[in-house]
C-alpha cells in the first residue's frame, strides 16, 4: 500500500480498518504516530462537542457552526482526497475558536502548519487545465505559470469553499488559497508565525494567499501569480 492510499483511508477512519491496512501500519516508520495522532483528533473532537458553549456569543456561534460543517464534510467527502486537507483544518480551528477567534492568516497559516507532511510528499502532477477547470469555478485563470503544480483541490477557508494550490517557484515549493470574498472579512497582505511567512492580495472576486517558509521570499511568487492569475 503506497502513502498516499494509506492517507486516504487513515483520514477516512482511523479508528477501524481491515488486515490490509493493519499490515501497512508496520511497512514504514512513522506511520503508527500518524495514526494515533488522528485518532486523537477524534477523541478531542468528540470531547469538544461535549463542551458546554462559551459565554461569548459570538464564539458559541462560530464554534457550532465549524463544528457542525466538520460534520457534514466528513459524510460527504471522507474518500476524497482533499477531505483529508478539510477535515483535519476544521478541527483544528474549531479547537482554536474555543479559545479566541482567528483572522484569514492565522487560518492560512494553520492550514499549511497541519499539512505539512502531507504535502511534502504529494505530488499529482495537476495539468494546467485541471487547475483552470477548479479556478474557473471562483471567477479566475491561470497563464503557464512554467512551474510544476503539485496539488490543486479544494478545501474548507473559514467555512468558506475555496481552492488550495502547492507549486514549485524558483524560491521553492509554496501553498497558495484562492478565497472568495465570501466572509466580510479582510486578509492582510503580510501575515507570519515563528516557522512561515505569508502574503495575500486581491484579484477581482476573490482573495490570493501566498505561504511560504521563512527562508523563502514571498515577493517574486506574488509577484508571478499577480501577472499569470486573471478573473474571467
Amino acid at each position: 500500500m503506497d502513502e498516499l492510499e494509506f492517507r486516504r483511508r487513515a483520514y477516512a477512519d482511523p479508528q477501524d480498518q481491515d488486515k490490509a491496512f493493519l499490515d501497512a501500519l508496520n511497512e514504514e516508520e512513522g506511520r503508527q504516530s500518524f495514526v494515533d495522532e488522528l485518532q486523537g483528533l477524534d477523541e478531542r473532537l468528540n470531547s469538544a462537542m461535549k463542551i458546554a458553549p462559551p459565554e461569548d456569543l459570538a464564539n458559541r456561534i462560530l464554534l457550532q457552526q465549524n463544528l457542525n460543517q466538520f460534520q457534514q464534510q466528513r459524510k460527504r467527502q471522507r474518500f476524497h482526497l482533499a477531505a483529508a486537507a478539510s477535515v483535519a483544518f476544521v478541527i483544528g480551528l474549531s479547537l482554536t475558536l474555543i479559545r479566541q477567534p482567528a483572522t484569514l492568516g492565522d487560518h492560512a497559516l494553520a492550514h499549511v502548519a497541519h499539512e505539512a507532511g502531507f504535502a511534502d510528499r504529494v505530488d499529482e502532477k495537476v495539468s494546467l487545465a485541471a487547475l483552470n477547470t477548479k479556478l474557473a469555478s471562483f471567477g479566475g485563470k491561470m497563464d503557464d505559470p512554467q512551474g510544476h503544480i503539485y496539488y490543486a483541490n479544494y478545501c474548507d477557508f473559514d467555512g468558506v469553499r475555496s481552492l488550495h494550490m502547492v507549486m514549485d517557484t524558483p524560491q521553492g515549493k509554496m501553498t497558495v488559497f484562492f478565497v472568495p470574498k465570501e466572509q466580510n472579512k479582510e486578509m492582510s497582505p503580510a501575515f507570519s508565525n515563528d516557522k512561515y511567512e505569508g502574503a495575500a492580495f486581491d484579484m477581482g472576486p476573490f482573495q490570493v494567499a501566498v505561504v511560504g517558509g521563512k527562508n523563502q521570499q514571498l515577493a517574486p511568487a506574488v509577484k508571478l501569480l499577480k501577472n499569470k492569475v486573471h478573473s474571467i
